[in-house]
């Protein structure tokens, strides 16, 4: 009888996909539980979590309690997956790895982060979190741009304390160490915004799970694209227009109309967004002969080793394929129109490739 029941509790320990790691504890709505051996389950109050569940809801919400008093409040239209679960204090050993794919996800620390915190992983698809036992909340939108808020960790008489967490990207990392800090990592690419420290407004929280993007948020994310598309335009080489060959007096009333855009009071203007704008329109308006011919003029038959793009032009239509090893875009064009595109695949790929005047906007970015 003592061999059989060891049997038993090894099977409980090391059971992985069948072993119960957890279970919702709160359930509104629809939502799916996707198993690990290819089965369904709906998301109902007190069903049991498997490691390599992938939870997704619909317009449903959940909240799931795990063993190790781990929490994750899930809200509608949002994707997470358990990637790995494993806790025996009497071993000591605990790991967990999860990954928030869509919508927005709120993690508060169990006994895992608190005792292992070097074996706990937390992924969106454009960032990763280091977790230092606290609360913190994750969105992430269509093309996996992911914005991160901290937030205070509270117990049930009330008492508060604020925690540490780190977001890495493949570009950077920062350090989130007060509560309502928020960053955004857009792409892998890119790193993560600096931290902006939120005055939270009643009507954005909901249970401390922050749902919609703030607005100091929005303004510093442009600002980042401003100054972006200046870097941009000045990574032109000025040496490469025939500025002298041109003759001033013979210019044309559009031309001047241009020109009289740069007669502005800069003194009654916001000076850093407006300067920055004023320059990259000007830039823009000197330059666009030099980009169309740029850009229209490497389109040959073939495909372009550097972008990675095919271009076939037969009879009446334009051939324009991009592929990658898990990802493949093929358009048929009429020659009747112009086109400007963009073609990414995972985050990878080229941007503004014209044919023509570029009049029709083809924007295509595939994620796997």
């Amino acid at each position: 009888m003592r061999y059989i029941w060891f049997i038993c509790f090894l099977m409980t320990l090391s059971g992985g996909a069948f072993a119960s790691i957890g279970e919702i504890t709160q359930a509104e709505g629809p939502s799916t539980i996707t198993r690990d051996t290819g089965g369904e389950v709906e998301g109902n109050k007190g069903t049991g979590i498997l490691s390599m569940d992938i939870i997704q809801t619909f317009k449903g919400t959940q909240h799931i309690s795990f063993i190790d008093e781990t929490e994750l409040e899930v809200t509608p239209h949002s994707r997470v997956v358990i990637d790995e679960f494993v806790y025996d204090p009497a071993n000591d050993l605990g790991t967990l790895s999860i990954k928030a794919g869509l919508g927005t996800v709120r993690y508060a620390s169990g006994q895992i982060a608190k005792k292992y915190k070097q074996n706990v992983t937390i992924k969106t698809p454009t960032a990763v979190i280091g977790v230092r036992g606290t609360d913190f909340s994750m969105t992430v939108d269509e093309t996996g741009s992911s914005m991160i808020i901290l937030l205070p960790s509270c117990d049930g008489d009330g008492d508060c304390f604020v925690g540490e967490i780190s977001v890495d990207s493949a570009a950077g990392q920062v350090i989130l160490n007060q509560a309502f800090q928020v960053t955004v990592v857009e792409t892998i690419q890119s790193p993560p915004l600096n931290p902006i420290l939120l005055s939270i407004d009643e009507n954005m929280i909901n249970n401390l799970l922050i749902v919609q993007k703030p607005k100091v948020l929005e303004t510093e994310l442009e600002k980042t694209k401003i100054l972006k598309q200046v870097a941009n335009a000045l990574e032109i080489d000025f040496l490469e227009f025939n500025d002298l060959d041109v003759d001033a007096l013979d210019k044309s009333k559009e031309e001047l109309a241009q020109q009289s855009e740069l007669d502005l009071d800069f003194l009654i203007q916001d000076f850093l967004q407006d300067i920055l704008e004023v320059i990259n329109k000007q830039l823009a308006l000197q330059m666009r002969s030099e980009f169309q011919k740029k850009k229209t003029g490497t389109i040959q038959e073939g495909k372009n080793a550097e972008t990675g793009v095919t271009f076939l032009s037969g009879g009446s239509t334009y051939v324009v394929i991009k592929e990658d090893t898990t990802n493949y875009i093929e358009l048929r064009l009429s020659k009747d129109h112009s086109y400007n595109m963009t073609l990414k695949q995972n985050y990878i790929g080229v941007e503004d490739l014209r044919i023509g005047d570029g009049v029709n906007e083809i924007n295509i970015i595939q994620v796997q």
